[in-house]
């Protein structure tokens, strides 16, 4: 029974991936015949204007294998395999619907352009729906312990952060050619593997659909890139990320609870983390867009834009692989996987000057000399006075 639930997941992979990589040949043909192109963007990287149309086409993939999950309710039902599936019909139509209204919301951002208040607000209401839906943070842990802490009146506030923030994280991560896709592509793998080790096949089925539409779309993308996500793809992409990463983490062995997915999303996480405060402590709007993201950031340390996405990818894929020690493992292998992600996420931090104590060294040196040479001239003032 194992290896039929691995071939359909393959199969919806493979018409998620055909319906997308076809629809995005149509849609650069119609961004040629219509001259539909982004304008230059510093933030992006972006040497030539490129169409950011690649969402349309990411979508399409999706909802083209989606209708599968309904069949695979009745396929699987009265298994040995459990379908992870505690939502109505209405309950599911509602988060398609959601996703549907995030594809839309950056689309509209990608074709008009909303200011960030609009775009947050219009986000705070889909991610309230997904709340009540039942996608929520029920229970936080600490790093190397075992207990988790029911967070109760502040579920609400925490799972509202996370949806908004992890949707909007790969929206930041966007910067480089391949950079964005490949990172939703294998934190997809990721997902898939918790998701079939603990035998949630519904939900490894919807991230199926996503990843046969984000590999669709790789083709397109990696550098040089033919074509961009733009919002509409990384806002709709992420939120499906964002959710069923909440789900992963609801069924997780207590102690571990939303440890397993800020592992695996730690690039983009860490990311829009840093941005934020970085930007608040500055006395910028912490919602503002600006050029010093951790990609931007390995190609001011003198790696090509190919180079830092490859090194990005490489450390998500290791992230990914420490989360899924984590979940699966006890015990030992388990603290090891949690210590390793822990030094990796602050030995990058380091690397790219986000810590910094010699900076702060140098500065507290400087500020005593020029102190030393104020009292100096004082004093000398006060001789010649006296």
């Amino acid at each position: 029974m194992i290896y039929t639930i691995y071939i359909f997941l393959v199969f919806v992979v493979v018409i998620g991936f055909v319906s997308s990589f076809f629809s995005q040949k149509l849609i650069l043909g119609l961004a040629r015949k219509y001259n539909i192109y982004d304008n230059f963007s510093n933030r992006k990287m972006i040497k030539e204007p490129r169409p950011r149309l690649g969402g349309i086409g990411i979508f399409f993939g999706f909802i083209s294998s989606f209708y599968i999950l309904f069949f695979a309710i009745y396929l699987l039902q009265g298994t040995k395999y459990h379908i992870y599936v505690d939502f109505s019909l209405f309950q599911i139509m509602l988060y398609i619907c959601s996703m549907i209204f995030f594809f839309l919301l950056g689309l509209y951002d990608d074709f008009k352009g909303l200011k960030a208040i609009q775009k947050l607000a219009v986000e705070l209401i889909i991610a309230t729906i997904l709340f009540y839906i039942g996608f929520r943070i029920e229970l936080v842990t600490l790093p190397f312990f075992e207990e988790s802490i029911n967070v109760g009146i502040f579920s609400y506030p925490l799972t509202i952060l996370w949806i908004i923030g992890i949707s909007n994280a790969i929206n930041l991560i966007d910067g480089l050619d391949g950079l964005a896709g490949g990172v939703i592509a294998i934190v997809s793998v990721t997902i898939i593997i918790i998701c079939v080790l603990n035998k949630f096949i519904f939900p490894a089925i919807i991230i199926s659909a996503l990843l046969g539409g984000i590999i669709g779309f790789l083709p397109y993308n990696v550098y040089p890139s033919k074509i961009l996500m733009g919002d509409s793809g990384s806002l709709f992409a992420g939120t499906i990320l964002a959710t069923l990463s909440l789900k992963t983490a609801h069924k997780a062995p207590l102690g571990i609870a939303l440890m397993i997915p800020i592992i695996f999303l730690a690039i983009p996480v860490m990311d829009t983390g840093i941005s934020f405060f970085r930007r608040l402590f500055s006395g910028k709007n912490p919602l503002s867009g600006d050029d010093d993201h951790i990609h931007h950031r390995l190609i001011k340390k003198g790696f090509s834009e190919k180079k830092s996405t490859n090194i990005l990818l490489i450390l998500t894929a290791i992230f990914s692989g420490l989360s899924i020690v984590v979940s699966y493992f006890r015990g030992t292998p388990r603290f090891i996987g949690l210590f390793a992600s822990l030094l990796l996420g602050i030995l990058l931090m380091f690397y790219l000057n986000y810590i910094n104590f010699n900076y702060r060294r140098k500065n507290y040196h400087n500020n005593n000399y020029k102190r030393s040479d104020t009292d100096t001239d004082a004093n000398t003032n006060q001789n010649a006075n006296d």
